[in-house]
């Protein structure tokens, strides 16, 4: 059953995302489209960790490439696509941090081994050979 189109767009997409849960694999897969400061696109795939009225919640390294091309354009789009129920769903607007006690409270949910793989790596960066 579809969302209720008079519900709000929130309301509507979480209903949507509770179907998909239940038969994607991984439905909080996500595609993130961002711009540079020359509007050069780029877009790769994040988790969505929440969604409400504030917005929708993802983490990145505040030293990826998408950190950087967030930080001089604040504007994003993502997109989901979830064929087990035939949907696909497009959100764009402008993007802002949380604030950092959420990124702290996210970080120590994180499994040991990522957070020392966050701690050692240098996002993005290229690794000698």
């Amino acid at each position: 059953m579809p969302p209720d189109p008079d519900l709000d767009p929130i309301t509507r997409f979480q209903q949507l995302f509770v179907r998909a849960a239940a038969s994607e694999p991984d439905a909080t897969a996500v595609a993130l489209a961002t711009a540079d400061a020359f509007g050069a696109p780029s877009v790769r795939m994040v988790l969505l960790k929440a969604v409400d009225a504030a917005g929708f919640v993802f983490f990145t390294n505040y030293e990826s490439r998408k950190a950087g091309e967030i930080s001089v354009n604040p504007r994003a789009a993502l997109c989901f696509y979830w064929p087990t129920v035939g949907a696909q769903v497009r959100v764009e607007g402008a993007v802002e941090r949380v604030t950092p006690a959420e990124s702290e409270e996210y970080f120590a949910t994180r499994p040991r081994e990522s957070q020392l793989g966050a701690w050692a790596s240098r996002q993005s960066r290229s690794l000698a050979s």
